[in-house]
């Protein structure tokens, strides 16, 4: 009582009441709602829940959804799609994750995934960071910085490339931390060019690691004497090697 759902009308015509109106709706295809206007018991057929532009407060209109939902709201944790802290405003998706943060494991200490940013906000820890990507639309990853709690959401896996960065910890939402298979790789051989990022690693093992966490990653390159890590987008073929001492490269596809 006291809305209007404007817009999105079959038809219209005059109905001694809502009952009447419903009953009409019923042998109408397509009606999913209607509007009761008790002025001149105009009845209007609508094709759309909440008519176009969802309800708006109307004295002297009554509408209905044919359909409804009327049990408890038991939903009211939530965020929004890019979320800001805002005094005052409540806000909640209609569908949310509340378990416990289980994904920690895929924590990358020491790492920063540059770009691709949704949103940021200032919280607590990455636990808190982790429920805000859940709580945003097309968040796959985030990056929180230690020095001012700053959670950066993302929506490609790795950001554009991660980069080893102190005070930065990352975290794509699923990642891959099992056992790296080596038996693949090619010795005292280049992949060359098709780079998405490089960056200083420990060893072999920790760059296939970190082409896992990046999106578009299919192999990488890994230079013993430099440490260094390339990160490749592209699968390479024997002939397309450059042989390099001290060089060893992989195909991802050939690791799983």
């Amino acid at each position: 009582k006291g809305f209007n759902f404007a817009g999105a009308d079959l038809r219209n015509l005059i109905e001694a009441d809502e009952e009447e109106c419903v009953k009409h709706c019923r042998d109408t295809e397509a009606c999913t709602a209607l509007t009761f206007r008790e002025s001149d018991h105009r009845c209007y057929l609508k094709s759309k829940r909440g008519g176009v532009y969802g309800p708006t407060v109307t004295a002297g209109h009554n509408s209905m959804n044919m359909e409804c939902d009327n049990s408890p709201v038991t939903n009211l944790r939530g965020g929004v799609v890019g979320p800001t802290a805002v005094a005052g405003h409540n806000s909640m998706n209609m569908e949310c994750d509340n378990s416990p943060v289980t994904n920690l494991g895929c924590l990358r200490k020491g790492f920063n995934f540059p770009g691709a940013d949704l949103r940021s906000l200032v919280v607590a820890d990455e636990e808190e960071c982790v429920k805000h990507c859940r709580d945003t639309e097309a968040c796959t990853s985030l990056t929180f910085r230690e020095s001012d709690h700053r959670c950066y959401l993302k929506s490609k896996r790795g950001g554009v490339g991660p980069t080893v960065t102190a005070g930065h910890n990352s975290i794509n939402m699923e990642c891959d931390n099992s056992k790296v298979d080596l038996s693949c790789v090619r010795e005292d051989d280049d992949f060359p060019g098709h780079e998405i990022r490089r960056l200083v690693l420990d060893d072999l093992e920790a760059c296939i690691r970190m082409c896992r966490d990046t999106e578009g990653c299919l192999s990488v390159s890994y230079n013993d004497d430099q440490s260094m890590c390339y990160l490749k987008r592209k699968e390479f073929d024997w002939w397309e090697e450059k042989s390099t001492s001290n060089v060893r490269s992989t195909n991802l596809n050939c690791l799983t």
